[in-house]
């Protein structure tokens, strides 16, 4: 049981550092609108933000219909990499939010590319 904990710490510990280093470099650096993610197990949500924290667009694969998480996210950011450039943003900052690089959120990535959209 004690080794379960000290693992745990180590997990929490590891994401907080990533989460603390991500986000002090793109809020220091960028003056664009930032795309922040939130993933569950289940589901992946993304927020649009500027630099006055009022939120241009939100959206979350929840309701998309596929047979994988990577398929069902790609159909539901293809959309809202569609909504970001109909309000004439092309350049943005992509805050991963302390998650690695690695799944959805680097699919996600790819698939911001794809709508144009230059980080």
């Amino acid at each position: 049981m004690r080794n379960l904990k000290i693992q745990l710490k180590k997990k929490t510990g590891s994401y907080k550092r990533r989460k603390f280093r991500v986000n002090s470099v793109i809020k220091a650096n960028s003056e664009n609108p930032r795309v922040i993610i939130q993933k569950s197990n289940m589901y992946v949500s993304a927020q649009l933000i500027d630099n006055t924290w009022k939120v241009l667009g939100h959206f979350s694969d929840k309701w998309a219909k596929w047979d994988t998480k990577t398929n069902r996210a790609q159909s539901a950011w293809l959309e809202f990499g569609k909504k970001i450039l109909s309000q004439k943003i092309e350049k943005i900052s992509f805050d991963r939010n302390g998650n690695l690089y690695h799944g959805r959120i680097k699919a996600f990535a790819e698939w911001l590319r794809e709508a144009w959209l230059k980080f």
